[in-house]
């Protein structure tokens, strides 16, 4: 119990750093709420947090989590900084009702982009500023920022950081995970602070700038515009914005392999070129569609439009430059299906991961050799990595869970009434895949401000348990995870 406590003091006090940023930006602004809002949620975090740590200190070095203790410990520490991280909302009044406020937090900690928020634009910049920011700190994963920043975590930290870390397996890049965690952050933080200057250049200001970028290296797609990227109307930033949305949905162990001196390595990557050939794929048929069926008459503008939204769905990113829901039912049905896959393991995206996608297919030609030409030796492997029946039994088991979840979500949301059919199946869709925008009344220029208490808490949940790639969350709710002869 004293290494739980400890885990969440010095998490509180890290939660409570990070609430400093938008009180600068409330100070700098004159925003006199948001100053007494903000300024009261970090007292309180480092009060709990420093409390709490001098009274169960003890070293963390050599601390062992138990399979129970990680799991319980990722699972809540969602929940937790969801809960403060929606207490600004609430005491600012940019967000009074406690469940649409959950809500939100929520798809911004788990980089969802899902909204409450009918007219974003009047809420203080500090607001937004806390609003991107929790995209930005999900996006590569609560936890492994905690063991990124606190290197006393040393090599034990593996594990836990696991159980957040999106895709079916972490790869150590150095011999300490500490030191794994590390460079992926280095890698972020450069990326994001790249694609800053990149839209600078494009004449946004460094608000808007510092908030985009944030937004898009976690495939997060919350906007401080409620036209989203159509607002700035410049095909540079769309452009731009679409190129750093495709590296965010990159596997980011490839940047380390490209910049190691094997970029060859990096494009011959299995997973990669599947990633590569679906958006291609997909822009191609969804602007033929456009010319063909959705009234486009210049070619440009169709490839354009079909590549943003491809790339902002598929990375499940969400933002938008144009209302696909209006786009023919084959635009729209392809869209659907790149929620359902999502980005690259170990990137910021959600969905089911091209990995898991790549190997599923790879089942299914073993399964047709097999009936083609009798029982015959057939191993998968990714690259030359034999992929072997334990990892083949969880891809399938997550897959399964994945459409129970998203079919009981759908059901659970329709109860009270809200929404049709295609509304609630694409709205908890693309919760359990963090995408943000569905179709129907979730459609890409509305939001979910129409659900209910019920509905958003269960979208909330949905949303947290997609980020931690459902077994991590749901297993707490197991009878035999309480049992400490099971676990």
């Amino acid at each position: 119990m004293k290494r739980l406590i400890n885990f969440y003091a010095l998490f509180l006090n890290l939660m409570g750093a990070f609430l400093a940023l938008p009180l600068v930006t409330a100070l700098i602004y004159g925003e006199k709420t948001p100053v007494r809002a903000f300024a009261l949620v970090m007292a309180a975090c480092f009060a709990a947090g420093l409390l709490m740590y001098f009274t169960n200190r003890e070293d963390l070095s050599d601390m062992e989590m138990k399979p129970r203790e990680t799991f319980f410990i990722v699972a809540t520490t969602w929940i937790i900084a969801s809960a403060i991280g929606c207490v600004p909302y609430m005491l600012t009044g940019a967000i009074p009702d406690p469940f649409d406020a959950f809500f939100e937090t929520c798809s911004g900690f788990t980089t969802t982009g899902a909204t409450i928020i009918d007219d974003v634009e009047v809420l203080p910049r500090s607001v937004l500023l806390w609003r991107s920011l929790t995209q930005w700190l999900g996006g590569m994963g609560i936890i492994v920022l905690f063991v990124a920043l606190l290197p006393r975590f040393g090599i034990k930290a593996r594990n836990i950081a696991s159980a957040e870390t999106p895709g079916p397996t972490v790869t150590k890049l150095t011999s300490r995970f500490t030191g794994t965690a590390q460079r992926l952050y280095i890698a972020y933080i450069i990326l994001t602070a790249a694609l800053a200057l990149f839209l600078m250049g494009g004449h946004l200001s460094f608000y808007d700038s510092v908030n985009h970028a944030l937004t898009t290296m976690a495939t997060g797609g919350f906007s401080t515009y409620a036209d989203s990227i159509a607002h700035f109307g410049s095909d540079y930033v769309v452009w731009v914005i679409t190129a750093f949305m495709f590296l965010a949905g990159t596997n980011f162990e490839l940047f380390f392999v490209i910049a190691d001196g094997h970029p060859l390595r990096a494009l011959k990557n299995e997973e990669f070129r599947l990633y590569v050939k679906i958006i291609a794929v997909s822009v191609a048929a969804i602007a033929a569609a456009l010319m063909m069926k959705g009234g486009y008459s210049s070619l440009y503008t169709a490839v354009k439009d079909s590549a943003f939204q491809v790339i902002t769905i598929m990375t499940t990113t969400g933002y938008a430059t144009a209302d696909f829901d209006l786009w023919p039912v084959f635009c729209r049905i392809l869209l659907v299906i790149l929620m359902f896959i999502g980005g690259s393991s170990s990137s910021t995206a959600g969905g089911v991961k091209v990995i898991r996608v790549l190997v599923l297919l790879k089942m299914i030609k073993k399964e047709i050799n097999i009936k083609l030409h009798g029982n015959i030796v057939n191993d998968i492997s990714i690259g030359d990595q034999k992929i072997y029946s334990a990892t083949l039994t969880h891809i399938t088991a997550f897959v399964t869970l994945y459409l129970f979840t998203l079919m009981a979500g759908t059901f659970l949301i329709s109860i009270t009434g809200s929404g049709d059919l295609v509304t609630n199946f694409t709205a908890v869709l693309s919760c359990i895949s963090n995408v943000g925008p569905g179709l129907g009344g979730v459609g890409p220029v509305r939001t979910y401000s129409f659900y209910d208490g019920f509905s958003t808490s269960v979208l909330s949940l949905v949303m947290v348990a997609g980020r931690l790639e459902l077994s991590t969350f749901f297993i707490i709710f197991s009878r035999f995870f309480w049992d400490p002869n099971r676990v």
